[in-house]
């Protein structure tokens, strides 16, 4: 299994508490809490063994030309990934659902008894453009709010 790594990891990933929130840090701004939660998340990522390893990562990361010596910036990209992977996972099997669920439209041929879910190329080619479309999207509301 190419997930597995030999650590605990697998479906959990390292949780701080509420990310971005309202913050009532110095200055009133919340900017002092927000550094705090993410230094505390970046050091728990030390302790965190992410699904996919990072000899992977740091293969791909190096072939773009990317390198980085700091291994929490590793398992980061690392969680990222598998976010990206469990989104198209679960878009696939929504798609999937929704093929089988489907009336068919033979009447002469009959519905299968066995309603076991057999997730197809066109299920995953599916599920990847609506994960891709949904980073697209979220990237280009950010610029809006960086670029206004």
């Amino acid at each position: 299994m190419m997930g597995s790594n030999g650590g605990g990891g697998g479906g959990m990933v390292p949780s701080t508490g509420t990310v971005g929130g309202s913050g009532s840090g110095i200055g009133g701004d919340g900017r002092h809490d927000d550094e705090a939660v993410l230094t505390e998340f970046l050091s728990s990522l030390m302790d965190y063994t992410p699904t996919i390893p990072d000899e992977l990562v740091e293969h791909y990361l190096g072939r773009s030309g990317f390198q980085c010596p700091d291994v929490r910036l590793t398992r980061l990209v690392a969680v990222a990934a598998q976010k990206f992977v469990s989104d198209v996972a679960s878009d696939s099997l929504q798609h999937c659902k929704a093929r089988v669920a489907a009336p068919i439209k033979d009447n002469k041929s009959k519905q299968p008894k066995d309603r076991r879910l057999v997730l197809t190329m066109d299920d995953l080619s599916k599920g990847l453009l609506e994960a891709c479309r949904a980073v697209v999207l979220d990237t280009r509301k950010r610029e809006k709010r960086c670029c206004a």
